[in-house]
């Protein structure tokens, strides 16, 4: 597991690292005392997990959330407790309160490896959803689509279109593909809901799903569609 802390006390970084290495399977491979420091280097690598700091010099750590393009597993480390609620809406893990202990640090890790082992989950089961002051728990047999938003990802219910905190490409890896498309780097379809199908000029597909919502199936994905659906 490739974590990479971000924490503008070297105090903090380096007790951190030494906790982690007791584990033989978890990998430092960078960290960050600023926002600006952490984007320059979580470019450049693969992060499984961020041990992340919220009051940090220049923003705080959600600030540094909205401006990653793919972010990865979160556990937020800090000495405020004011915004535990506010973390679990961008979908930490976990929100450990400094002097970490071993003991709680082991128990918040043991559920990235949880999620790690587990990606695709089934098409029948049901997920919980927080939007704003809105949440939902729908199975996901039940979305029709997914759009996404930058860092965040839209789902298309039959009366809602709650967004989580979550780009598209992390979604997709959480999903059947004998059930959901992606039908372009913006979309992926649930097949099921599929009503029709109509090519259009420039060799890609136009879909129409069960709640009228219309989505275009890109031409490069549009060949990929014929060749797993088709006799």
């Amino acid at each position: 597991m490739n974590i990479f802390i971000v924490d503008d006390s070297r105090l903090a970084r380096q007790e951190l690292k030494q906790q982690l290495s007791q584990y033989s399977k978890i990998t430092v491979i960078g960290e960050a005392e600023n926002i600006e420091q952490a984007i320059d280097l979580i470019l450049n690598v693969k992060v499984d997990l961020l041990l992340l700091d919220i009051d940090l010099p220049d923003g705080t750590g959600f600030d540094l959330l909205e401006q990653l393009t793919d972010v990865p597993q979160v556990i937020f480390v800090t000495a405020f407790n004011d915004y535990a609620i506010k973390s679990f809406e961008y979908n930490a893990l976990d929100y450990l309160l400094k002097p970490v202990r071993q003991e709680r640090l082991k128990h918040a890790l043991d559920k990235v490896k949880l999620d790690i082992e587990n990606t695709v989950l089934d098409v029948n089961q049901r997920i919980f959803i927080k939007d704003r002051n809105e949440c939902y728990f729908v199975a996901l047999a039940d979305i029709y689509a997914f759009e996404a938003m930058g860092n965040y990802t839209r789902l298309h219910l039959q009366k809602a279109k709650p967004a989580i905190y979550k780009p598209i490409s992390a979604v997709a890896d959480r999903l059947d593909c004998k059930v959901f498309f992606r039908a372009s780097r913006s979309w992926i379809i649930n097949t099921q809901f599929i009503l029709m199908i109509e090519p259009i000029p420039n060799g890609a597909l136009e879909v129409t799903l069960a709640n009228q919502c219309v989505v275009v199936i890109s031409k490069r994905q549009a060949v990929e569609f014929k060749k797993h659906w088709s006799l």
